[in-house]
């Protein structure tokens, strides 16, 4: 390894050598290769690029997706006395012009931005004009065909091949199947990239599938048995909130986290997780992409994820320090019959694009054969009360058309409101008795938001109107009369689309050019979908030979402590095993009974070790259960 590399790391960072895994791929970059790097989270990613970048003169630019993630970085290397600058959040014309100039003199060593800001002329003017000595793409995943959904914009990072055709572009991902690395290194215009991919293998993390009909026991259970850190995954920013409230009712110490939170309070919430001053942090998958918490036990799938490459992601993030630590997933047949529900709803037939694209040309008065080149403002609830169409299918549909090349969507789409309710619930019953008929829209926001009566919450107004089976600007109309009346306090953004168009309208042809790809998009979310019941359905092999089959790599033996492992390994309790647990059983409930839960938390036994054998004790009638869910001795 470079000697001058060494030095850097142990200047700044306190090492006195790279892990094995990072080498390679510090090797590679060091010798001005295009690099897709692939290391599990908690690899030590970042230092492969911030290194090498520290030996070379000019700027390094880095492509990050989410503000938490680059704030993180930008205080940790200037924590260590490195300079380094983010630009996120709404930055004024002129502090903008300011940075980039300090940029473009090189007074920052690192400048991490969102890959929408390559669309600002002002960024792109500087950026062209700077010394760049090296261009990281973090969580490269996201350009792929499965992470389009997550981060359209990745896309707009071919533009820096183009701007920097000599720089060495490096792509970062903890995972990534043979199928998402070959649409990286296409999309990024990288083909001959070198391709580094460390071991995915955690003999630390246990990966476990439970189906079960009462989750809120087991989870209760499995929170009581491991006190630390913990992540639990949901779907949706209600649940998580409900769920959060649930745990704090029962005692223990959690807080929500989604994508509708303040940026103050996210990071005060993220902040209190990190310090250890609340345990679990109940989540949609807004929460952790880069998150730098190395002691998190569990981690909770209580929705199926909707893809493989999520879940292996997100449950990554468990045991990151080494130590023993859990990946668990929590479903039954509704988990399963709402990810099969929710996968159709996703897609976007070639029919209904057919139907939406000349309505939208015709809503524009665009002739055949017109309309390549020009913008539009776009109110989608106009539009969908001119068509008839579904706002959340048009939404879909236009995200689509923008992924394919058939127009370009601004990122700023649906109308969005931040509302905090300013009085008493018995308040609020008097004022609906005066005003009845705002009576459906004060309910539904006290019933769906949780928390609306502490703190502003964000929400669409078309995701309201929805529900309520009313226009926009109906809600909207409803939402400003309670204002006004000191019911609510409600504050709109104007956040109209832009539409441009790229290619010119020619109806059917124009959606005929694009069926391939469409259909092709659907069949692949369905096979996600089919690829996760796969998973936790999977009987005959172990949880992580499967996973890492799937993303390439050979396991050579069980790992031994996967649920499917142990599943195993009860068949093969020897007698003596058994009569040892027993004794213990019986020893515990002799005096007063207890349940499964209070007999795994009091026994120095693994918990499938009890519940093997509490089956084996009643099936051999020395042992019975209460209608309380209490075991007693039969004798």
């Amino acid at each position: 390894m470079d000697t001058f590399a060494l030095e850097i790391l142990k200047k700044h960072w306190g090492y006195d050598e790279f892990r094995p895994t990072q080498e390679p791929i510090i090797t590679s970059i060091l010798q001005g290769n295009d690099t897709l790097a692939m290391l599990p989270t908690g690899g030590g990613k970042s230092i492969c690029f911030q290194v090498p970048a520290l030996m070379k003169d000019g700027v390094c630019l880095v492509i990050s997706p989410l503000i938490s993630l680059m704030e993180d970085q930008v205080k940790n290397l200037t924590d260590r006395g490195i300079s380094a600058l983010a630009l996120a959040g709404n930055i004024p014309f002129y502090e903008l012009e300011r940075l980039m100039c300090n940029v473009q003199s090189e007074a920052y060593k690192f400048l991490y931005m969102a890959p929408e800001r390559l669309n600002n002329n002002e960024v792109a003017t500087r950026l062209k004009a700077s010394s760049i000595n090296y261009i990281v793409i973090d969580e490269a995943h996201c350009i792929s065909h499965w992470g389009k959904d997550f981060r359209p914009a990745y896309l707009e990072c071919k533009k820096l091949r183009e701007w920097f055709p000599h720089i060495p572009i490096i792509a970062l991902t903890a995972t990534a199947t043979e199928r998402v690395q070959r649409d990286i290194l296409e999309n990024l215009q990288i083909p001959k990239a070198s391709v580094i991919k460390g071991s995915l293998i955690r003999s630390n993390l246990a990966y476990m599938t439970y189906k079960i009909d009462n989750k809120w026991n087991r989870l209760e259970r499995i929170l009581l048995k491991n006190k630390g850190s913990s992540i639990i995954y949901v779907r949706n920013r209600r649940l998580s909130e409900e769920l959060a409230h649930h745990l704090c009712e029962e005692g223990f110490s959690a807080m929500s986290f989604h994508g509708g939170l303040s940026v103050e309070e996210k990071g005060k919430r993220l902040a209190m997780w990190r310090l250890a001053d609340i345990q679990i942090m109940v989540a949609t998958n807004a929460f952790g992409m880069g998150i730098d918490k190395a002691d998190v036990r569990t981690v909770i799938h209580w929705d199926l994820p909707n893809s493989l490459e999520d879940y292996f992601q997100e449950a990554g993030r468990a045991g990151r320090d080494g130590l023993k630590a859990f990946a668990i997933i929590l479903y039954n047949d509704n988990d399963v019959k709402k990810l099969l529900v929710d996968t159709e709803r996703s897609q976007v037939s070639v029919s209904f694009l057919k139907e939406m694209f000349p309505k939208l040309c015709s809503y524009f008065h665009l002739a055949i054969g017109e309309g390549e080149g020009n913008s539009f403002i776009f109110n989608l609830a106009d539009f969908a009360q001119k068509t008839q169409l579904d706002a959340l299918k048009i939404y879909q549909g236009l995200e689509v058309l923008d992924r394919n090349g058939i127009l370009s969507l601004s990122q700023a789409f649906f109308r969005k409101a931040t509302v905090r309710i300013l009085i008493s619930s018995r308040e609020a019953i008097d004022y609906l008795q005066r005003n009845i008929q705002e009576k459906e829209l004060l309910f539904f926001l006290m019933r769906k938001y949780s928390g609306i009566h502490e703190q502003n919450i964000s929400f669409r107004i078309e995701n309201i109107a929805t529900n309520l089976h009313i226009t926009a600007l109906e809600v909207q109309k409803k939402l400003e009369k309670l204002h006004n009346d000191g019911v609510i306090s409600y504050k709109s953004e104007n956040t109209d689309a832009e539409i441009t168009f790229i290619m010119p309208r020619d109806d059917d042809r124009t959606i005929n050019y694009i069926s391939p790809q469409v259909k092709w998009y659907n069949q692949h979310k369905v096979e996600q979908c089919n690829d996760v019941l796969r998973y936790i359905e999977e009987e005959k092999v172990c949880n992580e030979q499967f996973l890492l089959n799937y993303f390439g790599e050979k396991l050579g033996i069980p790992c031994g402590i996967c649920s499917h492992c142990i599943e195993s390994k009860q068949k093969n309790l020897s007698k003596e095993q058994i009569k040892a647990i027993s004794e213990e059983i019986l020893a515990l409930i002799a005096y007063h009974p207890m349940s499964s839960q209070e007999i795994c938390l009091a026994s120095s036994y693994y918990e499938w070790e009890i519940l093997h054998v509490l089956t084996l004790l009643l099936d051999q009638e020395k042992i019975t259960i209460l209608a309380t869910n209490q075991y007693v001795t039969k004798y």
